[in-house]
């Protein structure tokens, strides 16, 4: 069977519903091809969104988008053996709307894809992409098993794990070094108690980051009636570790238990994360025909204190249409970069380039949380007499590292960030 659209998209992330969103108001025949069940079952993310492409593109959004909180405190987190070290902040709602929220991704995935159908976008659910056509080096459609499905078009939003762009050595393969996975679950503890425990209104939510010398980094959202919580930890320095074990020492830690207590487990997911930053980013994501969208060409980025998917999967999305119908069929989308770095991601990306370098280091996560902790249990626990900060910080430090390794991480990172 063979049949032809203007445009076809290999994946129905947030990146490839938002290609087929601008399109289908352009007067495009576009067609979805998703390999999971439906929009966002196979899609794994931790669970905050930044609302400012909502804003910008989909009128009245959030009257009916699947909104559980509104992110109204961030913290940032020590974990230590017993206790916890934290960094909160407090925000007010912004005045140009421009905030975040918690959601679930899958849901989140399914009320796009309603939009999308609304403007006459097929939607083909349980589709898995083989393989791309070329006809003389131009990319004129996919294959999908028996079926060829023929385009002007290839668009494709595949996600991190970018089997279909190795295939046809478009991308190459990622360093184990600059990949990490990331292991989620979701339990059910209930309104009341999420407000009392974590101290938020009704529609108030936490976006808390977490730092363990056992696990590495982690993540905490507060949803209405459930918490999800996370482990990501790099491969590089974890390959001996079971995702579910990480997750289980996260979870039975003192802290963070007395936060889940009584809570029922109800979705535990995991997925590969592609943390190479600029260093990743495609440097062509185009060619003839085809054009490469969210983080399938790289486009994730990482402060350090926040990271930032959905937004910036959205936004290329939207910049991928544009490219579209500003060049004829047959020729290059080399276009699309140029959209890119006039947008601003490219310069941002470019700016935090060396963030995975940072979080690559494992004194990061292994030396200085428990010098960290060290050092604050010799300054809040009173035995006779006190000592100075100079004294403390001598004691945490003693056989551990050194002063001057510690001032050049130090450094390094806030240039860094």
């Amino acid at each position: 069977m063979s049949e032809k659209y203007d445009v076809v998209v290999v994946g129905g992330g947030p990146a490839g519903l938002s290609v087929a969103y601008f399109l289908a108001d352009k007067g495009y025949t576009v067609v979805v091809l998703e390999r999971g069940l439906e929009p966002g079952s196979k899609n794994v993310f931790g669970g905050r969104v930044y609302s400012y492409p909502l804003d910008k593109y989909f009128p009245g959004w959030r009257r009916d988008a699947p909104i559980e909180r509104w992110v109204r405190r961030e913290m940032l987190s020590i974990l230590c053996r017993e206790n916890m070290a934290s960094i909160g902040y407090q925000l007010s709602r912004k005045p140009d709307g421009h905030d975040s929220f918690t959601v679930f991704l899958s849901r989140l995935l399914k009320w796009m894809a309603s939009k999308v159908e609304e403007k006459n976008v097929l939607l083909a659910s349980n589709v898995r992409v083989d393989e791309m056509l070329f006809r003389d080096g131009v990319a004129c459609g996919v294959r999908a098993g028996e079926d060829k499905i023929e385009a002007e078009y290839v668009v494709i939003a595949e996600g991190a794990n970018t089997l279909l762009l190795e295939k046809h050595g478009l991308r190459g393969r990622p360093s184990p070094r600059d990949i990490a996975v990331g292991v989620k679950e979701v339990v059910r503890v209930g309104r009341e108690k999420i407000n009392e425990r974590f101290g938020l209104g009704d529609e108030e939510g936490l976006a808390q980051f977490l730092i363990s010398p056992v696990f590495g980094g982690g993540f905490i959202y507060t949803m209405k009636e459930y918490v999800s919580v996370g482990v990501v930890y790099r491969l590089s320095f974890n390959n001996h570790v079971e995702g579910k074990d990480v997750i289980e020492e996260l979870r039975m830690h003192p802290e963070i238990s007395k936060l889940l207590e009584g809570g029922v487990p109800v979705e535990y997911s995991a997925h590969i994360i592609r943390e190479g930053g600029y260093k990743d980013l495609m440097s062509k994501p185009y060619g003839k025909g085809y054009v490469v969208v969210g983080d399938a060409a790289g486009l994730i980025l990482n402060t350090g204190f926040t990271v930032r998917g959905v937004d910036l999967a959205i936004e290329s999305g939207r910049l991928a249409a544009e490219a579209i119908t500003k060049t004829s069929p047959g020729e290059e989308l080399s276009i699309y970069m140029d959209l890119l770095r006039r947008s601003g991601i490219i310069d941002a990306l470019k700016k935090f380039k060396n963030v995975p370098k940072i979080l690559s280091n494992q004194r990061i996560y292994v030396e200085y949380p428990d010098l960290i902790c060290k050092l604050l249990d010799n300054i809040y626990s009173v035995d006779e007499f006190p000592e100075t900060l100079n004294e403390s910080l001598k004691k945490a430090v003693k056989g551990k590292t050194s002063i001057i390794r510690l001032l050049l991480d130090l450094l390094m990172t806030v240039r860094s960030l």
